[in-house]
């Protein structure tokens, strides 16, 4: 019995014939494991043979506008591409995936797969029906000019004379900025995010080349936003890794492979395949190149394909730019902004599960709401691990106004940032203030519950010396805590820095996988003077506020193990006390002098 290749494929790559990353793995056990469950109530979607026959015998004929000549489907492509077109619906018969992200390296053959799946529902899809619109966009127009016009081409050769669709001649007209059906009034439109009319049209299909540059969701919601009626609506993102890891393409990749790996079955209309290397450290390890750069694969290119790869990493090795030969060519999302103070990798290792805060000493930080700003509190809890290591785990609660921004929506725009669901996690409070004010009291009362419901032991709360806020003077009136002004100078402000840096990068400190944390730490740049360093940002709009709070905790949170930290000062620890803790140590002779 024969397998049909998105099948083959898949087996392939499970059997270890095939040589893919993690999330390649991840995608076809997907695959395999949605095939065994296809067709039942838990599971109402099913795999189209015929459909997918039909769509490899049309791909089989597209001609490459260069070439005049098709160009064979990899494996690979038949994989991805089959998938979006085979996987169907039960309750409409119409696409599985509405939504579908491909990330590969770059000069993989993007634009033709993109051009594939346009003209498939430019001529086989959309033929019988009418007004039937196709978007090819992309970040600016010279990014979408070259897939546009790819495409177009494509079907000025399936048009000519003795072509395969020469019969649809007279009705199609390729234009500037357009392929128009005149007979059916189909379209294929071209369109950029920076130019807008994204929501003038309901797609069928959309296509987004690019899509990693895009740093916020606007253009991907106003194309998506039309398609909601379509059974064959799917909008599709096409992209390389890029050098900032907070865009939306990536948080999309990380939310999509966390549904697959713990099975939630949350967004089975959502399709994940990237080609990516597993670990920078492959950079050295050219025989797992063909991870990111699937055209490895072909016979016929690998030598010449793999020379050039390792000229350019050379080359990029000794310009000091490793980082975008990672980015560009081994498709790895890496902090590839100058001065970042953070490696994404680093911040990623440092996620756990799970760590039991009731009872533990912490140390707090403070950043206060100034203008468009968030509020953070940041905790800092040293602990040993199992092993007997020393380690520090961070915690944060911010507090978000939104009143500069005007709504709660424009904010989480603005910023990038799902506030409303990091509020559902519990690592947020959106303000209720009316007029989207950080409301002080709400702050305090929430940070004198959180250390009361856990049992907690505050062995300093800091703050910026400079700012006497209402929060610290309530406080300081109202607990015998240790208050810690911090100078928000490099003198002051260098060690802590410092100190976190080399904390991430040694695995000295653990984690919650909290993505305001995560958004906020990528953000973060250095910035130097000659009395050392600090943390900045480098953008007015992006959030480090929570970092800010993180390295006030650690101004003494730092020293917590060391002889002199503030952890054995016996003196301290009398001054931390409240007036009960202190007549019950007095009754029961628990001290000494």
């Amino acid at each position: 019995m024969s397998v049909n290749p998105v099948t083959q494929y898949a087996l392939d790559v499970q059997n270890g014939k095939i040589l893919t990353g993690k999330l390649m793995k991840l995608a076809t056990k997907r695959h395999l494991d949605d095939l065994k469950m296809q067709r039942t109530p838990e599971f109402p979607y099913y795999f189209d043979e015929k459909i997918l026959k039909g769509f490899l015998l049309f791909a089989s004929r597209v001609p490459d506008p260069d070439t005049n000549e098709p160009v064979p489907l990899m494996a690979w492509q038949k994989f991805a591409l089959g998938s979006l077109v085979g996987w169907r619906s039960e309750k409409t018969n119409g696409k599985r995936f509405k939504q579908a992200v491909i990330s590969i390296a770059r000069a993989q053959g993007k634009t033709y797969m993109a051009s594939v799946l346009a003209t498939y529902d430019f001529f086989i899809q959309s033929y019988d029906r009418y007004n039937q619109d196709i978007i090819v966009a992309s970040n600016t127009s010279d990014q979408t000019k070259k897939l546009f016009n790819y495409t177009k081409g494509t079907i000025e050769k399936l048009i000519k004379p003795g072509a395969l669709f020469e019969g649809l001649r007279e009705d199609i007209s390729p234009r500037f900025m357009d392929v128009f059906d005149n007979r059916r009034k189909n379209q294929i439109v071209r369109l950029t995010a920076d130019g807008g009319h994204l929501d003038s049209y309901h797609a069928n299909t959309a296509v987004f080349d690019e899509a990693g540059k895009q740093i916020n969701r606007d253009a991907f919601e106003m194309i998506t936003s039309g398609q909601v009626k379509q059974p064959e609506g799917i909008f599709i993102m096409i992209s390389t890794a890029y050098q900032n890891p907070n865009a939306p393409l990536r948080e999309d990749i990380k939310m999509a492979t966390e549904d697959i790996e713990k099975g939630k079955h949350e967004l089975d209309n959502y399709f994940l395949a990237v080609w990516s290397q597993d670990d920078v450290n492959e950079v050295f390890e050219p025989e797992t190149w063909i991870k990111s750069n699937p055209l490895l694969g072909l016979p016929e290119q690998h030598d010449q394909l793999l020379e050039g790869l390792i000229s350019k990493r050379d080359i990029s090795m000794r310009q000091g730019k490793l980082n975008d030969f990672l980015v560009k060519s081994m498709n790895v999302w890496v902090n590839a902004e100058q001065d970042a103070a953070f490696e994404l990798e680093d911040i990623n290792n440092t996620v756990i599960e799970d760590f039991d805060i009731k009872g533990h000493q912490v140390y707090i930080g403070f950043d206060n709401s100034m203008t468009s700003d968030d509020t953070a509190l940041a905790f800092v809890f040293p602990y040993e691990d199992e092993d007997g290591k020393r380690k520090w785990h961070l915690y944060q609660h911010s507090f978000i106004p939104w009143k500069k921004a005007g709504s709660i929506d424009a904010k989480e725009s603005q910023d990038g940032i799902n506030y409303r669901q990091m509020e559902e996690l519990g690592f947020a409070d959106v303000t209720q203030h009316e007029k989207g004010l950080i409301d002080n009291d709400f702050v305090f009362t929430w940070l004198m519950d959180f250390v009361s419901d856990n049992n907690l032991e505050v062995m300093s709360f800091a703050y910026d010396s400079a700012h006497a806020y209402a929060t610290v003077k309530a406080v300081e009136e109202t607990t015998n805590w240790q208050m810690q002004p911090v100078r928000q100078g490099s003198i002051s402000l260098n060690e802590p820095t410092k100190w976190l840096q080399d904390a991430f990068v040694e695995g000295r400190v653990t984690r919650f996988d909290d993505a305001m944390m995560e958004k906020s730490l990528m953000n973060a740049v250095i910035v130097s003077d000659n009395n050392g360093i600090k943390i900045d940002k480098n953008k007015a709009s992006f959030k480090i506020d929570l970092v800010d709070a993180l390295i006030d905790a650690l101004f003494d949170g730092l020293y917590h193990f060391e002889e002199y930290g503030q952890a054995t000062k016996v003196q301290d620890e009398y001054d931390r006390m409240s007036d009960q803790q202190v007549n019950e140590l007095l009754k029961s002779g628990g001290f000494t002098f």
